[in-house]
């Protein structure tokens, strides 16, 4: 099974539900000719494998936002919570000007889901 799944802002703080083998694409916007970045924080790597992580930007006009993609693979069963800030790195602040989270279960089989 290939099939992507793919969630954006509209999924923060949601749980999502994915077969092992199956693929998640996180979709972020970023304005990085403002310096701000989104970055990945947490993640179970034994149950979700980093496949891909860049940038569209070909998509922004100048000064617009950019989309910035992370590709996983859902490689066991289980849960595991996909934690995103959004801030200047250069600049950390005590908290970051935005976050996404996600909860991610993967089931073996759709009988398990």
């Amino acid at each position: 099974m290939s099939e992507m799944i793919e969630v954006g802002e509209n999924k923060n703080g949601q749980q999502i539900e994915l077969l092992r083998g199956q693929t998640l694409r996180v979709t972020l916007p970023e304005v990085r000719t403002a310096g701000f970045r989104w970055s990945l924080r947490a993640s179970e790597q034994h149950i979700l494998t980093p496949l891909a992580d860049d940038t569209d930007a070909e998509s922004a006009a100048p000064g617009g936002a950019a989309q910035h993609h992370w590709d996983f693979r859902a490689e066991r069963a289980g849960t595991t919570e996909l934690d995103f800030e959004y801030d200047r790195p250069w600049a950390r602040a005590a908290a970051a000007a935005r976050t996404f989270t996600v909860s991610v279960r993967v089931a073996e089989t759709a009988r398990d889901a």
